[in-house]
């Protein structure tokens, strides 16, 4: 397996990953990561039968998320 390290501490992640393991990878529903491929915000491609999220693009994603407000929850 093919691995990148981004900023991610001390483990890598894989340069893509199977939708159905999203929740575990990223902390978000796979719906929410068709979401996000719907409004041009990540990218997925087909492997044969399965769909898998270009972890580059989720991670560019969550890096362009603004920090939380103090006092926001």
């Amino acid at each position: 397996m093919t691995t990148q390290s981004e900023n991610t501490g001390s483990s890598a992640l894989p340069l893509m990953v199977s939708v159905s393991d999203a929740p575990r990878v990223f902390g978000m529903s796979r719906s929410h990561a068709y979401r996000l491929k719907e409004q041009g915000l990540i990218e997925m491609v087909k492997m044969g039968r399965a769909t898998m999220i270009k972890t580059e693009s989720m991670l560019s994603y969550i890096n362009s998320l603004p920090p939380m407000k103090p006092g926001q929850s």
